[in-house]
């Protein structure tokens, strides 16, 4: 069928759902979105996914600050769409809420939109809903990262792949566009809409696929330009893929949203793993552009500069967090906290490395960074499967055509654990302290025992525990100088702002507020279930709010058994934890 066979049958479908679902009361008005507006977006507002396009999801507001915040409180609330199993597992909310001028913009894991009046200050109104009727067979972790704002349009993605373009005002869906959609993948992410161009891809990468970024015309949703995470037969990059039928289904998915250089005209991105995640004998080579950060030159989508973290990958250490933009000194630079435990700093013109370390507290699949290169130490551009620090012990076992039983004598953990570090969780930076800030998981894989967890490998099977961190690092030196230590695992992200806060939660349901330079906290507010998404600063009538989606769900709390290996002394209630889908708002 036709793409545009295919569009016209959807948007059929979905015609008479979406007008049903309008509210008699039509929103408030706001000013169109211009592009302008999200280069510089007014201090009230949260208008795109970073608030910024450097990504620092820093707010300029300061009525809430270290002086007053233990005087916060909820304000109000809003439920949404009670969570539904479909996929993977049950919907969860992980996205970011976008805000202009008293509307909010908000998406639940199933791809509905919800267009929300906050200007009472007192309560919210949901004034429509476009629900895209995404089929409940659709495979994928059911979640969603956010939505886009550009103009008077709303751009959001459904797990099956679909590009939607909807109303701002009245929640009219305008157009839905199919896009390549390889079985294996879904799509999470939340949108980046830059001048004319909605930048777009993949999740799915733990599954044989292979990963690009597109641009579409932010009109109508048609194709601009397509960069393949993966190189083609003959392209710059496909050397690094030893056995070249690896490379066709090599995996490479996107999975999150990037940052945008306005200076340079680059998208920058992160992408995630290769593929099999854990065996590198079956994929020789570096595995290009897979566990890499790439700029791209946003009206071509031509490669201009990449760094790769960890080549030949052998811990599912995908690196598609986020990418924070700032400057050190004059010099432009880019940040990363590595799902692999290190913190990096590029140039962000060249892509050159800066200066990196290790922030969480136990790392050892690594002795550190070539200081030179960036690299790891134990990096041989001469092998074509890496043998990183323990990475020889792994090979060895059943399953990665080594050994033919597990050798009880040998030490096979490895720190981080396998989902990170900073995994997607969103990161930020002030602009007060000139820290970076990120909330990541501790703890280690023990595979002494067998395997568990993610389909054969990557559970937790010995005592280690999980547990969860809020690290600053300061961004003149790249090295860690404070740290929040906590007894559950955080997923979360951060929000910094201008009263010299941080804003964090943990998957125990602790919502809190840290001082910028000490890491102490401040204030803390129970929700009663877990907490995946990221908290956002506004204003309304002058009045300053922070808001917080509560809908634990994705992959769930017992899929890592963070229960059983936490180290909080209530963690085991956790699997008892219910579902939700809420928006908390909190004020003075």
């Amino acid at each position: 069928m036709s793409t545009i066979a295919k569009s016209s049958r959807r948007l059929a479908r979905l015609g008479f759902a979406a007008a049903g679902l309008l509210a008699t009361t039509a929103m408030v008005q706001a000013a169109d979105v211009a592009f302008d507006r999200l280069v510089n977006p007014e201090p009230e507002n949260w208008l795109s996914y970073g608030r910024t396009y450097d990504s620092h999801r820093f707010s300029p507001l300061d009525e809430i600050n270290t002086d007053n915040v233990a005087g916060l409180r909820v304000s109000h609330m809003l439920p949404l769409a009670l969570p539904e199993a479909g996929g993977f597992a049950i919907s969860s909310l992980h996205a970011t809420p976008l805000v202009d001028n008293g509307t909010m913009y908000m998406v639940d894991g199933w791809g509905r939109v919800y267009g929300i009046d906050l200007t009472a200050g007192d309560r919210a109104f949901i004034r429509w809903v476009m629900d895209p009727q995404t089929p409940r067979e659709t495979d994928g972790i059911t979640n969603n990262r956010g939505v886009a704002l550009l103009g008077n349009t709303i751009y959001s993605i459904g797990l099956d792949g679909y590009l939607f373009g909807t109303d701002a005002t009245t929640g009219e869906l305008m157009w839905a566009v199919p896009t390549e959609r390889n079985p294996v993948e879904y799509f999470t992410m939340a949108p980046l809409a830059i001048d004319g161009k909605v930048i777009m891809g993949p999740a799915g990468g733990d599954g044989p696929m292979r990963g690009r970024l597109e641009a579409r015309d932010a009109a109508n949703g048609d194709p601009v330009w397509t960069f393949y995470t993966i190189p083609g037969p003959g392209e710059p990059g496909s050397e690094t893929w030893v056995i070249p039928e690896t490379a066709e289904i090599g995996g490479g998915a996107v999975w999150a949203t990037g940052s945008y250089d306005v200076n340079q005209n680059l998208v920058v991105w992160g992408i995630g793993n290769p593929q099999p995640d854990w065996d590198p004998t079956l994929r020789p080579g570096d595995n290009l552009y897979t566990d890499s950060t790439v700029a791209l030159n946003a009206d071509t989508g031509e490669l201009v500069w990449y760094f790769q973290y960890t080549p030949n990958d052998s811990w599912d250490y995908d690196e598609v967090g986020t990418q924070l933009l700032y400057e050190v000194d004059g010099r432009a630079t880019l940040a990363h906290f590595g799902r692999n435990g290190f913190f990096y700093q590029l140039d962000a013109i060249t892509g050159e490395f800066i200066n990196g370390g290790q922030y969480v507290e136990q790392l050892t699949w690594s002795e550190g960074l070539d200081p030179k290169t960036g690299k790891p130490v134990e990096y041989d551009p001469n092998l074509d499967v890496q043998i990183y620090r323990g990475a020889g012990e792994l090979l060895e076992l059943p399953g990665f055509g080594g050994a033919p039983q597990m050798m009880p004598d040998r030490n096979l953990n490895f720190c981080p654990y396998w989902e990170g570090g900073v995994n997607f969780y969103p990161t930020s930076y002030s602009e007060l302290t000139g820290y970076a800030y990120g909330s990541a998981m501790e703890g280690c894989n023990d595979f002494a025992t067998g395997f568990a967890g993610f389909g054969q490998v990557g559970g937790v099977t010995g005592d280690t525990p999980l547990t969860g961190s809020v690290t600053a690092v300061d961004s003149a030196t790249g090295t860690v100088v404070a740290r929040h230590s906590m007894p559950y695992i955080g997923r979360a992200g951060v929000l910094t702002t201008a009263g010299g806060l941080v804003f964090s939660a943990s998957l125990n349901g602790d919502f809190f507020a840290l001082d910028d330079e000490t890491m102490e906290v401040l204030w803390n507010f129970n929700t009663g279930t877990g907490i995946e998404a990221p908290p956002i600063s506004f204003a309304v009538n002058g009045k300053q709010y922070i808001a917080l989606p509560v809908g634990p769900g994705g992959v769930g709390a017992d899929f890592h058994r963070y229960a059983e290996h936490g180290d909080d002394p209530n963690a085991s209630a956790m699997a008892n934890a219910n579902p939700a889908a809420i928006m908390l708002f909190f004020s003075l």
